[in-house]
């Protein structure tokens, strides 16, 4: 009883070696802008305490695309990722009018990214026009005028 006890007394005066902390995702390797960030990229950075402001969870980076250069075991910054573009400049896309009960499809081409529910300028194939439009969720750019 009194080395059970001797052995309490010990373990609680000294602090856990190796206590789980939670520690805030840091890239493994430098990330260029525009590259998608995969899981093999990220790895375990400074703890969250340090790194005030910085993204904490892996799944807020997995899947996005670097803004700026994320440089390896450095806690990345909310507004150094951004969300991967959904169609690129210079896309082929298909444009959609509707009007009532009328539906007109036709190709265009993109003048600038963008990803679904941007507003963005699209080029008519057939006629040359540019017109405005919004990004729809299968790919499409729906077309005002």
């Amino acid at each position: 009883m009194r080395s059970l006890l001797a052995g309490l007394i010990i373990m609680l005066s000294f602090p856990c070696v190796g206590a789980a902390e939670d520690l805030a995702p840091a890239p493994v390797v430098t990330i260029y802008p525009g590259d998608i960030i995969t899981p093999a990229m990220i790895g375990a950075g400074p703890p969250v305490s340090e790194a005030p402001g910085a993204i904490a969870s892996r799944d807020e980076l997995i899947g996005r695309v670097a803004r700026r250069t994320l440089f390896a075991g450095q806690p990345v910054p909310p507004g150094a990722v951004d969300d991967p573009k959904a169609l690129a400049n210079g896309a082929g896309v298909q444009l959609i009018f509707q009007q009532g009960g009328i539906t007109i499809t036709t190709r265009g081409q993109m003048l600038q990214s963008a990803r679904v529910g941007d507003a963005v300028r699209v080029r008519n194939s057939e006629t040359g026009l540019v017109a405005t439009g919004v990004v729809q969720t299968n790919g499409s750019v729906r077309v005002s005028e």
